[in-house]
C-alpha cells in the first residue's frame, strides 16, 4: 500500500499551476466563468448575488485560443507525414497511430496544440499490449498487438525520477495518472470512471509496469500483478514547445494569457457600466414622504402638494464608457503584439520590409517549435520499431513552410526566365511552385515534366524549334 503514489511532485505541480491560466482561456467563456474569482475578482462591497450576475453577463474575447489555433493551423496546413523509406508496417500504423482512430497528423496536431496552450510541454508515450506467456510475432500481428502512441498532458504526469548513465540523463521512474472506464458492476447499462496510477520503473535494463487503484477504504493498493516490458528505457518522450529543464516546460504564450485575462476583467467592467448607464434613474425632489408612491407607466399621473417639487431622469454622462472602450482596444492591440496578427486592423500602413521582418520573427519561433515536435515523433517511432521487432528507420516531415508566400509577378517572371535560359531546372521550378501554393501541392512532378516534354514547348509560350531558329 502507498498513499503517496498519486501525490503530485513539486515539479509537476509547478507545471500544472503554470498552465492553469492557459487551460482556462482555451476552455472559453464557460471555463472562465467556472473559475470565478480566480480571474474575475469580487469587489469589496459587492454582494454574492450581484457578483454572480456580473460574472454570468461577462463573455470572453478569446485572443489566446485564436492564437494557439492559428499557429497550429499554420504548422498543420500540410499534414505531418512519414517520409519515404519507412517500413511498410509503420505506414499502416500511421493510419491509426493511437488505436483510437487518429492518424499521425491528427495525433501530432493535438500534441502540438496541447504543448502550445499549456505549460510549454506535452508528452508522447509509446506502448503496446502486454504479451503474457510465449507470443510469437505472427501471433501478435494476427491479434493486432502492435505498438501505438498515447498522448499525455502535463496534468497526466504525477512525478518522475531520473538517472545519469554515460553522461546521458534518462527517466528511471515515471508515475502517470489515468482514468479507466468500466461497466458498473451494479448496472450493466452504466459506465463508471476508475482512477488509476501507472508506475513505470527502469530496473536492470527492463521496464516494470505497476498499476495502482483505490480499495474500499480509499487506499491506493497494487492492482493486478506487475509485469515487465523488454525495453531498455521508459518510452515517454517530451515535446518541448518551450523547454526550461529536463522533462519540464514553461508556458510559451504566458504574456498573451495575462493580457487576455486583463481584457476579460475590463470587458466585465464595461458590460457592468453599460448596464447601469442604459437604465436612467428617476430623481424626485420636494415630495413629502407621506405622499403617494410614484408609479411609472402610461395613463398614470404623478402629483405633489409641494409646488416646488420636481421629477427628472438622471443619466450617465458616458465618459467612463468611452474610457472603458479605449482600454479594451488597447488590450486587443497588446494581444496582437504578443502573437495575434489577424485580430484587429492596423492603424497605419506598414512597409513591406517591416511586414517581412515581423513574419520572419514569428516564423523562426514557430519553426523551432515544429522542429521540436518532429524530433519527438521520430524518437517515438524509434521505440515503436523496437516494440514491434522491426529494423529500419522512420523520418517524419512536419511542415515548416508556413512563412512562404505566393510569388509575385516579378518573381514569377524571373524564375521563368531562369528556366528558359538553363539556369534553373523545370523540376525545381515546379516543386517551388507547389511549395508556394501556386499549383496543387500533391502534383506529380515527374508526370508533369513528361507532359511538358510531350507538348514540346518552353515555359514562355515558344517551342524548342523556335529557339533554334532565333
Amino acid at each position: 500500500m502507498s498513499d503517496t503514489v498519486a501525490k503530485r511532485s513539486a515539479a509537476s505541480k509547478a507545471m500544472v499551476d503554470a498552465s492553469a491560466k492557459g487551460r482556462a482561456l482555451m476552455g472559453g467563456t464557460a471555463a472562465m466563468r467556472a473559475a470565478g474569482e480566480t480571474y474575475l475578482p469580487k469587489f469589496e462591497a459587492e454582494s454574492a448575488t450581484a457578483y454572480k450576475a456580473r460574472l454570468h453577463s461577462s463573455w470572453l474575447f478569446n485572443g489566446y485560443r485564436k492564437t494557439v489555433r492559428d499557429m497550429s493551423g499554420r504548422v498543420f496546413d500540410k499534414s505531418a507525414e512519414i517520409a519515404e523509406g519507412a517500413p511498410d508496417q509503420v505506414e499502416e500504423w500511421a493510419k491509426n497511430i493511437d488505436m483510437a482512430g487518429r492518424d499521425l497528423s491528427t495525433f501530432a496536431r493535438d500534441v502540438f496544440e496541447d504543448g502550445l496552450s499549456g505549460p510549454g510541454i506535452s508528452y508522447i508515450m509509446v506502448d503496446a499490449p502486454p504479451r503474457r506467456g510465449q507470443v510469437t510475432r505472427a501471433q501478435a500481428m494476427a491479434a493486432n498487438m502492435r505498438p501505438y502512441f498515447v498522448h499525455l498532458s502535463a496534468e497526466d504526469i504525477l512525478g518522475w525520477r531520473t538517472e545519469t548513465s554515460d553522461n546521458v540523463t534518462r527517466l528511471s521512474q515515471l508515475r502517470i495518472a489515468e482514468t479507466v472506464r468500466e461497466i458498473d458492476p451494479e448496472d450493466e447499462f452504466n459506465e463508471i470512471e476508475v482512477d488509476q496510477v501507472r508506475v513505470l520503473d527502469l530496473i536492470n535494463g527492463r521496464v516494470q509496469v505497476r498499476l495502482y487503484r483505490k480499495n474500499g477504504d480509499q487506499e491506493w493498493v497494487l492492482y493486478d500483478e506487475p509485469y515487465f516490458v523488454d525495453m531498455p528505457e521508459i518510452t515517454v518522450v517530451p515535446f518541448y514547445a518551450n523547454r526550461n529543464g529536463f522533462f519540464t516546460g514553461a508556458p510559451l504564450l504566458d504574456d498573451l494569457a495575462d493580457v487576455n485575462v486583463a481584457h476579460w476583467q475590463s470587458q466585465s467592467d464595461q458590460r457592468n457600466i453599460l448596464r447601469a448607464a442604459r437604465v436612467p434613474i428617476l430623481h424626485s425632489a420636494g415630495r413629502d414622504d407621506d405622499e403617494a408612491k410614484i408609479v411609472i407607466g402610461a395613463n398614470v399621473a404623478v402629483a405633489s402638494r409641494n409646488p416646488n417639487a420636481k421629477l427628472e431622469w438622471v443619466e450617465h454622462s458616458g465618459q467612463a464608457i468611452s474610457a472603458g472602450r479605449q482600454d479594451l482596444k488597447d488590450l486587443e492591440f497588446q494581444m496582437e503584439t504578443h502573437g495575434l496578427q489577424l485580430l484587429v486592423a492596423r492603424q497605419g500602413a506598414q512597409s513591406a520590409t517591416g511586414e517581412a521582418l515581423d513574419a520572419a520573427k514569428e516564423t523562426s519561433q514557430l519553426a523551432m517549435t515544429a522542429d521540436s515536435l518532429q524530433d519527438a515523433l521520430e524518437q517515438a517511432f524509434v521505440w515503436a520499431l523496437a516494440y514491434g521487432g522491426i529494423t529500419g528507420e522512420v523520418a517524419v516531415t512536419v511542415n515548416k513552410d508556413f512563412g512562404v508566400s505566393m510569388m509575385g509577378a516579378q518573381e514569377l517572371s524571373a524564375m521563368l526566365s531562369a528556366v528558359n535560359t538553363g539556369n534553373l531546372s523545370r523540376e525545381t521550378f515546379l516543386r517551388e511552385m507547389a511549395r508556394r501554393g501556386m499549383i496543387r501541392p500533391d502534383i506529380d512532378v515527374e508526370d508533369e515534366l513528361q507532359r511538358i516534354e510531350d507538348e514540346g514547348g518552353d515555359l514562355m509560350g515558344g517551342s524548342a524549334e523556335d529557339d533554334q531558329n532565333v
